[in-house]
């Protein structure tokens, strides 16, 4: 089984990151009931969304 890539926000107090963390494992998700693997790339776009890094602006 693959190491989930978003498993250290699960305790995240910030609830904007919280929120954010469970909207890319949802999108993670549907990929995989699709028969879809995420990339390495997505991932990382996704951590530095939940770090406020980079926003969908």
């Amino acid at each position: 089984m693959k190491k989930d890539p978003f498993i250290e926000y699960l305790k995240e107090k910030d609830p904007s990151k919280q929120q954010k963390k469970y909207s890319w494992y949802t999108a993670v998700g549907l990929q995989k009931v699709d028969g879809l693997d995420t990339s390495d790339y997505l991932k990382e776009i996704a951590k530095r969304n939940i770090e406020g890094d980079i926003t969908l602006d």
